[in-house]
């Protein structure tokens, strides 16, 4: 699974207004809404799963990234947005630093592999080298997933 499968560019967020974990969880969620208009996506209770899974254990897995994910009903595959924060929010991230970067996805809860699948390509693509680096530079929405294509493109 490529991060272009599941991250469209309508769904990516150069700043986020959010300075704290919630709010930039439900800012995401409103978005993905906006753009999956199809899909059955409750945001307050999409939002409270999410928080309730940041409860277990933090999805700040360090370099400045957090990937909160949920398995929801009622959505067909795997849906991904990815939100930028020059600010920075604290997600209790393992290295104690704040988050700048954020890749949420919703995955089917029928379907537990392509979960598995996304939190893969994230994982893979977040070792490369400079990838942080280059999307806090990015200049729009465009540049970010014109650099989530190129990774797609080097990791095949």
């Amino acid at each position: 699974m490529e991060l272009t499968d599941f991250i469209r560019k309508s769904t990516i967020i150069t700043e986020l207004k959010s300075v704290d974990k919630k709010s930039a969880i439900t800012e995401i969620i409103e978005t993905i809404k906006n753009v999956y208009k199809s899909e059955k996506i409750r945001v307050n209770e999409i939002v409270d799963l999410l928080v309730k899974r940041e409860k277990i254990g933090s999805t700040g897995i360090g370099n400045n990234i957090a990937v909160p994910h949920v398995k929801i009903e009622g959505i067909k595959s795997v849906i991904g947005s990815f939100g930028r924060s020059s600010v920075g929010i604290n997600f209790n991230a393992v290295d104690g630093e704040a988050v700048h970067l954020i890749f949420l996805i919703l995955a089917p809860i029928d379907e537990p592999e392509s979960n598995l699948q996304a939190l893969r390509r994230i994982a893979q693509v977040a070792r490369q080298p400079n990838f942080c680096k280059f999307l806090k530079e990015a200049k729009d929405a465009s540049e970010i997933f014109g650099i989530f294509k190129e990774l797609d493109e080097v990791l095949n």
